[in-house]
């Protein structure tokens, strides 16, 4: 499998070691080619592409490539944001999740009960509904929350003692869309859940190994 991690749009880098070199040894081991890619055409030569926390938007030509990549071509395409619409990274994601019934809202998320490090926004939630051979939980650290609709599926869930912004409880993390062509989209509420912090707490590098391979 080969992984394409996106340098196009001013993202959070994979060759940033500080943040992933946990990342990139542990796929290299598994046998995950993954790849940091600055030119926006050769993103769609790998089986995987990763946009996390694009911020720069897309133009109607890239944004067309990814619907035809994702309805057609039969890749697996990862978008990840962050709370309370950072650097307007959520509407710059939801300007093509939107499309498919995956809304990324601009809030955060707290547990009081299930967090780490003594702050309310590193919570952990054993909702996982896809993606869960071998794990039991996770953290997902500053997490915006996902409106899901048309039907897109859940693969994560803040548990039920979570609150977000606007007062709701257990909000979805993950959301993922299915195309006929073999495609998913995958969208995901954080974008620190698999840097050198989170990747070797709880069971997030089983779940980011099996997102990655397909393990549902």
């Amino acid at each position: 499998m080969k992984v394409a991690w996106s340098a196009t749009h001013q993202e959070f880098l994979l060759t940033d070691g500080y943040y992933f070199s946990g990342l990139y040894k542990e796929l290299c081991r598994r046998k995950i080619e993954i790849e940091e890619v600055d030119d926006f055409d050769r993103l769609f030569e790998y089986d995987v592409i990763v946009f996390n926390y694009p911020e720069n938007p897309f133009s109607s030509e890239e944004k067309e490539k990814i619907r035809e990549s994702l309805e057609q071509k039969g890749k697996k395409i990862i978008f990840t944001a962050h709370f309370k619409n950072k650097d307007g990274v959520s509407e710059i994601c939801n300007s093509i999740t939107r499309d498919y019934g995956i809304d990324i809202l601009p809030e955060g998320i707290k547990d009081e009960m299930h967090h780490l490090e003594d702050d309310l926004f590193i919570i952990t939630t054993d909702e996982v509904k896809l993606y869960r051979e071998g794990v039991k939980e996770v953290v997902f650290p500053y997490s915006a929350p996902l409106e899901v609709e048309n039907g897109a599926e859940v693969v994560l869930r803040a548990r039920k003692t979570s609150l977000t912004d606007s007062g709701k409880r257990s909000p979805v993390l993950i959301a993922q869309k299915r195309f006929e062509s073999g495609g998913k989209l995958i969208v995901c509420g954080s974008c620190i859940f698999w840097d050198n912090f989170s990747l070797f707490r709880l069971d997030n590098l089983q779940f980011v190994v099996n997102m990655f391979e397909g393990a549902e």
